[in-house]
């Protein structure tokens, strides 16, 4: 009986073991992949908006309220929070865009494109900073164009495709016009497009490529009543269809964030090819739904290491330790030298290092139990200073040193001038000694000739009588 009770005892005990670790890494059941869930709806129905992540964040930027029966462009700003799992409304845009695209580079977003008011077309260039919640005006583009697709490379921003109403139909680009954020300035290539025309438009075909997988949203009947999800497997070299969007979507925003593909708002309609037949309930959902792709949950977090160079070398005892991961994750850490983990919050700095090599390595666990290692960097630290112990000991020895030098000087001139003092006594006693013998020598000398003085008067007295 008792031995039953020690097993159950130790049961218990583990249990409560992995208890604490999952309560205190925060690990959650796997969900179910290649599906689709709701997530809270946008607090501002709109289509055919601009969808930008900045900082694992998702901002949505004007739009349209009320699809194509009745279009009014907005300028309305919201940002959504996978952390939180909410919307916060923003500082609007000053101008109400229209068919405008949207990018993020350098922490900003980046809107160009059209907009219209009561003077005709106008090209826009606004720029959004998420830190401040703030606009500015940059410089337009030169070439007034709607429907384009932008990306960034090389720091610069590629405005691609578009169309334009001319009065006598659509018209559409062949040349590329690109943009560099920090001189502010346009540049336009030509003969970057193969054909004149709207290809390209992201916001209807979003692709995005993770796990090995290509996602394409794309409408192969051209009926609107929604779009489908494809999925092509590199692997097998093949495409299947994925789940179906819980509402039949067009004009919706498409993002990647952590791994997660995030579908929002957008309107619903019935659209035949060639001409648009509108029904009576065209409307602006405002749903949201994110979808889990496959092999999301089987996934290690990526862990990259940015601020240390692997081979670089350091004159300071201080080092950054920054680093960066594909996906949200419950525990981050890292190891020196091959010591014990060391449990971090985030970015961190690794102080009073002294001179030597060091390597390295970041590690960090999601919340299914993934644990993503980081590339071991060896960096070298030279002519760092001493550690504050050694500091204090070096500053006492030489204090110490300085006070036996100062007292073994002290001491030297003292004996100096004892020795000096003494020699000015002797020289001066030898002096007082020859002054004494000359005195006594004419004492003599004067007593000898007063008695001789004196023996001669006695002598003459003598005679006399």
């Amino acid at each position: 009986m008792r031995d039953v009770c020690l097993v159950l005892g130790l049961v218990f005990v583990l249990l409560g073991c992995l208890f604490v670790e999952v309560s205190v890494r925060g690990f959650v059941s796997l969900p179910e992949e290649n599906a689709w869930v709701e997530m809270p709806a946008m607090r501002h129905k709109r289509s055919y908006f601009g969808t930008v992540v900045i900082d694992g964040k998702i901002y949505t930027i004007g739009g349209f309220e009320h699809g194509f029966e009745n279009i009014r462009a907005v300028g309305t700003v919201e940002m959504y929070d996978p952390q939180t799992n909410s919307w916060t409304d923003k500082t609007p845009m000053p101008i109400l865009p229209y068919r405008f695209a949207t990018v993020g580079f350098m922490d900003k977003i980046y809107c160009i494109g059209v907009y219209v008011d009561d003077l005709g077309i106008h090209s826009i260039n606004m720029v959004y900073d998420p830190v401040t919640d703030t606009w500015e005006k940059k410089t337009p583009m030169p070439t007034l164009r709607w429907y384009v697709s932008v990306c960034v490379v090389n720091e610069r921003i590629y405005v691609m495709g578009g169309q334009v109403n001319t009065g006598y139909g659509w018209s559409g680009f062949s040349d590329c016009a690109v943009y560099d954020p920090v001189m502010d300035v346009w540049s336009i290539y030509s003969g970057s497009w193969p054909t004149g025309s709207s290809m390209g438009m992201a916001f209807d075909t979003p692709e995005h490529i993770f796990h090995n997988r290509t996602y394409v949203f794309d409408n192969r009947e051209y009926v609107f009543d929604g779009f489908d999800l494809w999925i092509y497997d590199v692997g097998l070299d093949g495409w299947v269809g994925g789940p179906d969007l819980p509402d039949g979507l067009y004009g919706m925003g498409v993002v990647e964030v952590g791994g997660l593909l995030y579908v929002l708002s957008g309107c619903t309609a019935t659209y035949s090819f060639p001409f648009y037949i509108y029904s009576p309930e065209l409307v602006n959902v405002g749903r949201a739904f994110v979808y889990t792709p496959f092999g999301y949950c089987r996934v290690a977090p990526e862990v990259c290491v940015w601020s240390l160079e692997g081979g670089g070398v350091y004159d300071f005892e201080n080092v950054a330790l920054v680093f960066g991961l594909s996906h949200p994750v419950v525990w981050m850490g890292y190891s020196l030298n091959g010591g014990a983990n060391v449990t971090i919050e985030g970015n961190v700095t690794l102080s009073g290092l002294s001179n030597g090599r060091y390597s390295v390595v970041v590690f960090a666990e999601d919340k299914y139990g993934n644990v993503g290692v980081s590339e071991s960097i060896t960096f070298t630290v030279v002519n760092a200073p001493l550690s504050a112990f050694f500091t204090i000991v070096l500053i006492v020895g030489v204090v110490v040193f300085g006070v036996v030098v100062c007292c073994g000087l002290f001491l030297f001139l003292r004996r100096r001038r004892f020795s000096k003092s003494l020699q000015v006594d002797i020289a001066n006693a030898d002096c007082a000694k020859e002054v004494l013998l000359n005195k006594l020598c004419s004492f003599l000398v004067c007593w000898k000739d007063s008695v001789i003085r004196n023996s001669r008067v006695i002598s003459y007295h003598k005679q006399e009588v």
